[in-house]
């Protein structure tokens, strides 16, 4: 079975499509994050190539003001890093995909070849193999896990055994993330570009962010295959919109509250065609961040203000070294947090594979 994400349908709604060409086009004149400049890189190449030399004669040289050049944006100021990495430990999967932490301060990755629960100290503590690539991990009191795989959800028991598959879900089902409200189970679809939601036992009972101009609905725009939801302690259900570079609030009946979020290569905006894709909530309705392309994991306060920096892109220096070499499969690579019941932030490192463990600095006395 082929590890990729199915290819993403296209919307159902013409004026989606628009929008997410506007996106992305919009992307581009910012530079499209360091993934747009494999894209802009690689199309002057191929122009460039194809110049006769009495062609390359005839056309001007550019000036210095029309270099491309970003290496500004991959070193971040010290004074915003809020927090420090103390420990980090090696995914344990072929190809890891998210993470989520559990309530007992257990660490849960997923991906190609199936599941492993860590300890708090990152610990190998339980594997759970399975055939199909696991894109997101929700945890229930009961102890029962929920994983999503392209086209169904797998129910497991604490040890992974598996208690039953729903497969009677919309057709192009792509579960990226997976909340749960009380007797509600939210799934983020990348491949519907929805949030979908399920009673207790699998059963779809609604829809939410779905295209309607009457309800104030613009639509998610996800260009590929990252797209978070996270239920909020204020009762409300946040959700990125990435092609729009924000993140949304919702009530579980679908009404769209508030969004924030602003597209844009400086720290305090999301850069790239898609962006943020993946973020976890504190428990004072804060945020941390994550984007790929240009690799930043930024905080933010519960109204959307930038507020500092759990790691930069110096922090990721593979991606860096992808970025700059235009390997498409790492360019593809998203970056994920979660919160730990200690404060901590765990920051699944998709291209190196590992899981770093990020402590907030201690005040100055």
């Amino acid at each position: 079975m082929s590890d990729e994400p199915p290819n993403n349908p296209s919307p159902a709604d013409p004026t989606q499509l628009d929008r997410a060409r506007r996106s992305l086009l919009r992307a581009a004149a910012w530079g499209g994050g360091i993934a747009g400049i494999g894209g802009l890189v690689g199309l002057s190449a191929n122009r460039l190539a194809r110049r006769t030399p009495a062609r390359e004669a005839a056309t001007p040289a550019l000036g210095r003001e029309f270099t491309y050049d970003v290496e500004r944006f991959q070193t971040s100021d010290p004074a915003l890093l809020r927090f420090v990495e103390t420990a980090r430990f090696p995914a344990g999967l072929e190809r890891a995909r998210n993470l989520t932490a559990g309530p007992d301060g257990s660490i849960w990755v997923v991906g190609t070849g199936g599941i492993r629960k860590f300890s708090a100290a990152g610990e190998l503590t339980l594997a759970i193999p399975l055939d199909r690539p696991v894109y997101a991990l929700a945890l229930r009191a009961s102890g029962e896990i929920l994983a999503g795989q392209a086209g169904q959800i797998s129910v497991l028991d604490a040890k992974g055994g598996v208690l039953t598959v729903w497969s009677d879900l919309p057709a192009g089902l792509l579960p990226t993330s997976i909340a749960i409200a009380g007797p509600h189970i939210l799934v983020a679809d990348a491949g519907n570009r929805v949030v979908l939601k399920l009673d207790a036992t699998g059963n779809k009972t609604g829809v939410i962010g779905a295209r309607d101009p009457d309800r104030n609905l613009r639509g998610f725009v996800v260009p590929s295959p990252y797209f978070c939801v996270r239920m909020a302690s204020d009762g409300l259900l946040r959700v990125t919109n990435p092609g729009e570079h924000q993140i949304e609030s919702y009530t579980l009946d679908g009404d769209l509250e508030a969004a924030w979020g602003t597209g844009s290569f400086a720290v305090a905006g999301f850069c790239g065609c898609c962006n943020p894709v993946s973020f976890d909530i504190f428990p004072d309705g804060s945020f941390v961040t994550c984007e790929k392309g240009l690799p930043r994991v930024k905080l933010y306060d519960s109204a959307g203000g930038f507020t500092g920096l759990v790691a930069g892109p110096e922090a990721f220096p593979e991606y860096l070294q992808a970025a700059n070499a235009g390997t498409p499969h790492s360019l593809g690579s998203g970056i994920y947090a979660a919160i730990d019941p200690a404060g901590r932030v765990l920051v699944l490192d998709v291209v190196g594979g590992t899981v770093r463990i990020m402590q907030r600095k201690e005040p100055k006395p």
